[in-house]
């Protein structure tokens, strides 16, 4: 048998249901990258999964982000249509829709994030060698370090 057999993929529903609940799409963790609401370790700290895949990675969680957010205005929209029909108070309802434009980006941030790496890692799932880097990585502590260190210490290696 080849050590460079195919990894197992992984249910694409598993994938974004663990990415919903805000743990690593690939192995579950709760102790995935996010490291607050707004910084993030560089790999998951259970399974070492990289959530910045390649270069240009952020690209697809900001359309998420931003379809998600243009999703909800015109949800908000339609609500504030519903209730006030032809009589709308304007400056109000400027003030809701711009109020909803800046929070909602704020509240999904994170998820945005294990969104987009789960529907990566359903479209383009990792091979052997990217999940030997992995465990590699998490053996080696380098998962646990903030994303500048990890990088000065992996350069070094």
């Amino acid at each position: 048998m080849s050590t460079t057999s195919a990894p197992p993929r992984q249910p694409v529903g598993r994938l974004f249901g663990r990415a919903l609940v805000l743990t690593c799409p690939w192995c579950g963790s709760r102790r995935t990258f996010l490291r607050g609401w707004f910084r993030k370790y560089d790999r998951c700290r259970t399974c070492g999964i990289s959530w910045h895949r390649e270069e240009g990675f952020e690209l697809g969680t900001i359309t998420f982000n931003t379809i998600i957010t243009f999703a909800s205005i015109a949800i908000a929209m339609g609500v504030g249509f519903g209730v006030w029909g032809t009589d709308v108070p304007v400056l109000r309802f400027v003030l809701i829709l711009g109020a909803v434009a800046v929070v909602m980006p704020l509240l999904i941030y994170p998820l945005t994030y294990t969104l987009w790496l789960a529907f990566d890692l359903s479209v383009h799932p990792p091979e052997r060698s990217e999940l030997d880097e992995a465990m590699a990585a998490v053996a080696a502590g380098l998962a646990e370090l903030p994303p500048q260190l990890g990088q000065r210490r992996n350069r070094s290696a």
